[in-house]
C-alpha cells in the first residue's frame, strides 16, 4: 500500500493531485518524522480499516468493494490531517507518527458528522437533511477538501442566519408553528425585520411588534413612498460578530435591490409587491381582508380607471389609448364617432394598450385582462377598420355591445 519515494521534494507536494495523507507521510519520511516502523504499523492498521469500511457501505467480499474502501479511508484520513493542521506538511506527519491509522480515520469520519449535524439550508422550522450513513457514503469518496471547506462554510453561515432570525423573530411574537406551517427561510425573515425598520417613521420609534402580513406588506411600502426611508436600519437586540455581519449584508442587498424599486414611482404598488414579495417574510399565505388589500394595490389603477371597474368602462379606456385619443372610461356617441373615424384616418395601436396593462393594472388581473383585451382587438379590427362601413353603423354597434356608450339624451 506504501512505497518509499524515490524523488523527495516538499515543493512539488503541495502542488500534484495524490492525496494529503500520502504527501504528509512522503514528508515525515523525508525528514525522518515517520518511522519504518510507524510504516508496518500502518501497512497492517489499513487493511483492517478497509474491511470495517467495505462493510459497513457495501461487502468486504467484492474487490471492488475493497478498492472504494480503500479510497473512503485515504479520504477521511487526509481530511483530518489538512484540517487538524491547515495543511501544514510537518505538523499532519508528526500526527502520523504520534496516532494510530483507524484514530486518524475516525477522525474524518467525525469531521464529516459534524458537517452533517449543520443545516444544508437556512430553513426555520423541521427539515430531513437524510442519513447520516447516505451522507457518509457520499462524502467519504470525495478527494477535493476544498468541497469539504465550502461545505462547511455555507453550512455554518445558515446556521448563523437560522439563529439570527429565530432570535428576531422571538422579538416579535413568532410562535414556531409560523415557521413550520410556512415553511419560513431564515434570510427572508431577516429581511423583512431590516425593512420595517427602513421606514423612516420607525426609525426613531418603538420596534414592531409583529411581523407585517400581506396587508401590512404593502401598507409598509405604500407609507415608505410617502414619507421616505432610512438607508441605515439598526436592529434592536445584541449581535455577535457572525449574527451582525449577516445584518449589514442583507442591509446592503436591500439598499441596492429593494430601496430604488419601492421609491420609484412609476412602479405601481401591484408591481412593486409581485416584484419583492418573495424576498420576505410575510405571515399567513391567504389574504384575510380581501377588499382591503384589492383596494390598498388598486389606488393607481382606481385613478386611472375613475373607480370604475366594469369590463365595459375598462375596454373604453384601453380603446382610446390604442387610438392615441384623450383617456375616457365612457363616450358620448359623438365622440364614439370621432374615435372611429380617427383610428380609421391614423391607425389602431393595441400593443399601447397591452403596455398599459402591464405597468398600471393589478399584478392579479392582468393575465386575464391580457387575454379579454386580445380577443376584444381581434374583433375590433373587423369593425373599427372596415372603410365599407361608410355611415359608421356596424362600428358603432360593436362599441355600444363592448364599450360604454353614453346614451343620448332624451329632449
Amino acid at each position: 500500500m506504501i512505497e518509499k519515494p524515490t524523488q523527495p521534494s516538499n515543493a512539488l507536494a503541495e502542488f500534484d493531485d495524490r492525496p494529503f495523507f500520502e504527501k504528509a507521510l512522503r514528508y515525515g519520511i523525508q525528514h525522518n518524522i515517520v518511522s519504518t516502523e510507524k510504516i508496518q504499523s500502518i501497512s497492517i492498521e489499513a487493511p483492517k480499516g478497509m474491511v470495517q469500511i467495505a462493510t459497513a457501505f457495501g461487502s468486504p467480499y467484492l474487490r471492488g468493494e475493497l478498492d472504494l474502501a480503500r479510497l473512503r479511508i485515504v479520504n477521511l484520513v487526509s481530511l483530518y490531517l489538512f484540517e487538524t493542521t491547515d495543511g501544514g506538511l510537518d505538523a499532519a506527519a508528526r500526527l502520523i507518527r504520534d496516532d494510530t491509522f483507524l484514530t486518524l480515520s475516525r477522525g474524518g469520519s467525525t469531521l464529516l458528522k459534524e458537517l452533517f449535524a449543520l443545516p444544508e439550508y437556512a430553513i426555520l422550522g423541521t427539515f430531513d437533511n437524510g442519513r447520516v450513513e447516505d451522507f457518509l457514503e457520499f462524502w467519504s469518496r470525495k478527494k477535493t477538501l476544498s468541497d469539504y471547506r465550502q461545505a462547511r462554510e455555507h453550512r455554518a453561515q445558515n446556521q448563523v442566519e437560522i439563529r439570527l432570525a429565530k432570535k428576531l423573530g422571538a422579538a416579535l411574537g413568532l410562535a414556531n408553528s409560523i415557521y413550520l406551517d410556512q415553511h419560513c427561510e431564515a434570510d427572508a425573515l431577516i429581511r423583512s425585520v431590516i425593512l420595517m425598520r427602513m421606514e423612516k417613521l420607525s426609525a426613531k420609534a418603538k420596534p414592531a411588534s409583529t411581523c407585517f402580513d400581506q396587508i401590512g406588506f404593502a401598507e409598509l411600502l405604500a407609507r415608505m413612498r410617502k414619507k421616505g426611508v432610512v438607508r441605515a436600519a439598526k436592529l434592536d437586540g445584541t449581535f455577535d460578530a457572525t449574527e451582525q455581519r449577516v445584518i449589514d449584508n442583507l442591509s446592503l442587498e436591500i439598499q441596492t435591490h429593494d430601496l430604488p424599486k419601492i421609491t420609484d414611482s412609476t412602479i405601481t404598488l401591484a408591481d412593486l409587491i409581485n416584484q419583492i414579495k418573495d424576498r420576505f417574510f410575510i405571515r399567513g399565505d391567504e389574504i384575510e381582508d380581501t377588499a382591503s388589500y384589492e383596494a390598498l394595490v388598486s389606488k393607481e389603477w382606481s385613478r386611472h380607471t375613475n373607480g370604475k371597474s366594469d369590463i365595459d368602462a375598462i375596454f373604453t379606456l384601453l380603446l382610446c389609448i390604442a387610438a392615441k385619443a384623450a383617456n375616457k372610461t365612457s363616450l358620448t356617441e359623438t365622440g364614439a364617432k370621432t374615435l372611429i373615424k380617427k383610428i380609421r384616418g391614423e391607425g389602431f395601436h393595441p400593443e399601447l394598450a397591452s403596455l398599459f396593462i402591464q405597468h398600471h393594472a393589478p399584478h392579479e388581473k392582468q393575465e386575464g385582462l391580457m387575454e379579454d383585451w386580445e380577443e376584444f382587438c381581434e374583433q375590433a379590427k373587423l369593425y373599427l377598420m372596415d372603410d365599407w362601413d361608410h355611415d359608421l353603423h356596424l362600428a358603432l354597434n360593436f362599441l355600444r355591445e363592448n364599450c360604454y356608450i353614453e346614451k343620448p339624451k332624451k329632449r
